[in-house]
């Protein structure tokens, strides 16, 4: 005898998870424009790096000054920043090595560590500055 396949209750889907209700989008707003006002806002749209024209506008609409930030470009500064952050960073051990070393073969003077020291706090200033600017830049963008 047989046995009968097992019903399911669920069917198995793919794709992305349906979204609660309160968070979909439903409302429909129309604008009319002319052809040259739309062609214009679409220009700003792509510069501020945006290819959808809805949360182009949505930003500008919704963000606290109104802005239309570039993610793109955002990025690649950090990427860049990164980068050099990574370097400086590589620069520093090497330093802080030979300092060591100096230091303990008693070859450094007193006056060279601390300038060492200051500008080590410089450079975290700096770094605390640009992190404060990043999330101000943020911030806006919600």
């Amino acid at each position: 005898m047989e046995k009968e396949p097992e019903k399911q209750d669920w069917k198995p889907r793919g794709g992305r998870p349906k979204k609660r209700a309160e968070d979909r989008r439903n409302s429909v707003l129309k604008l009319y424009l002319t052809t040259k006002e739309r062609s214009d806002l679409e220009a700003k749209a792509i510069s501020s790096g945006y290819t959808d024209l809805s949360a182009y506008l949505r930003l500008r609409l919704f963000s606290e000054e109104g802005a239309g930030h570039n993610p793109k470009e955002l990025f690649h500064a950090i990427d860049k920043t990164g980068a050099a952050l990574k370097k400086v960073g590589t620069n520093l051990n090497q330093v802080v090595r030979y300092m060591h070393y100096l230091e303990k073969n008693n070859m450094v003077s007193e006056q060279t560590i601390a300038e060492y020291n200051q500008h080590f706090r410089k450079m975290i200033e700096v770094e605390e500055e640009y992190v404060k600017a990043i999330r101000a830049f943020l911030r806006t963008t919600r």
